[in-house]
């Protein structure tokens, strides 16, 4: 039989999840990882679990979402400014790319398996849900921007789906080729800066 825990063991145990999982999922990936290494490396019974966590892939995506919300300050810290040029988006945008290229939780996602895995596994509501996480998060910005007139007038969503898809190119590295994919990524964050940002001629 399950045991019931405290408050205070909830929190403590869910935090324990949470880095265990960081840690072991960005080693070997959702997949490959069970929920017995999770619960064995905290000290729980493996079907205590399920009382933290829907499945191990819903606690993979609550730590993908912390990850990405720790990149997104970071990128606000430094660029939200009241004007921009398209040198300094440009610039915003090839930061948060070296920001997630650098996080070696998030680049599990990005290698392809554990995306597909994800989408397959995921409650249905969590991926539109995240997408609007994403929008709440940039609306501020992309408005002043725009009523600043320094961003063309498209609808925050589309505009979200746009930098979302820039950052999706972190999934075809080697279909670009290693060789080629700086470059790349370069000209595409200069194309975006060009389309997105307005500067007086």
């Amino acid at each position: 039989m399950v045991r019931g825990f405290t408050e205070q063991e909830r929190n403590v145990i869910r935090q324990q999840l949470i880095a265990v999982g960081k840690q072991l999922f960005s080693e070997f990936g959702v997949k490959k990882t069970s929920i017995a290494q999770l619960t064995s490396a905290v000290g729980i019974a493996q079907g205590s679990f399920y009382q933290f966590f829907e499945s191990k892939e819903v606690l993979f995506f609550d730590i993908l979402e912390m990850e990405e919300a720790d990149i997104k300050n970071k990128i606000l810290l430094k660029y939200d400014h009241d004007n921009i040029t398209r040198q300094e988006f440009k610039e915003m945008l090839l930061y948060g790319l070296n920001l997630i290229d650098q996080n070696p939780f998030i680049k599990r996602v990005f290698q392809g398996e554990s995306m597909e895995h994800l989408v397959r596994k995921l409650p249905p509501e969590r991926l539109p849900q995240h997408a609007e996480k994403d929008e709440w998060v940039l609306s501020p910005l992309i408005h002043k921007w725009q009523e600043n007139n320094h961003m063309v007038h498209h609808s925050t969503q589309t505009i979200t789906a746009t930098l979302r898809g820039f950052y999706m190119i972190l999934l075809h590295k080697k279909e670009i080729g290693e060789e080629l994919y700086l470059d790349a990524v370069d000209l595409l964050a200069e194309c975006l800066a060009t389309g997105l940002i307005k500067e007086s001629t």
